[in-house]
């Protein structure tokens, strides 16, 4: 009987340890050069780039880890890993906004910089 309850305990265990996940931090990493305002807007697995005054460069590039954003994307962080300008989060998704982030990049110092910028969350 002992035998029985002991590897009934461990059977449960293992199914419950089985069961439960980390939640892992997913993230996109975007690179590209700002002129002086551009957003990037970021939905599911897509990250789009619009300038909102200095030169256009294009979208740059971008890599997401882990998969897109989706409905459970919650505790969006932006931290800038090159750029001389500000980077901050100005959306957060929710489904009033279809889940989609929009993260803002600030360069006033004149000219162009290569930036950057890695976008985390839950």
């Amino acid at each position: 009987m002992k035998k029985i309850l002991f590897l009934s305990a461990v059977f449960a265990a293992f199914l419950f340890i089985g069961n439960v996940s980390e939640a892992k931090a997913q993230s996109v990493v975007w690179q590209g050069r700002v002129d002086d305002s551009v957003q990037l807007t970021i939905r599911r697995q897509r990250v789009t780039v619009t300038t909102l005054s200095g030169q256009d460069y294009g979208d740059g590039r971008y890599d997401f880890d882990g998969g897109g954003m989706n409905r459970n994307s919650d505790d969006v962080q932006v931290s800038k890993e090159n750029g001389r300008g500000k980077v901050y989060v100005v959306q957060r998704p929710s489904r009033r906004n279809n889940w989609t982030t929009i993260v803002r990049i600030e360069d006033n110092k004149g000219g162009a910089d290569r930036y950057r910028v890695r976008v985390t969350w839950n």
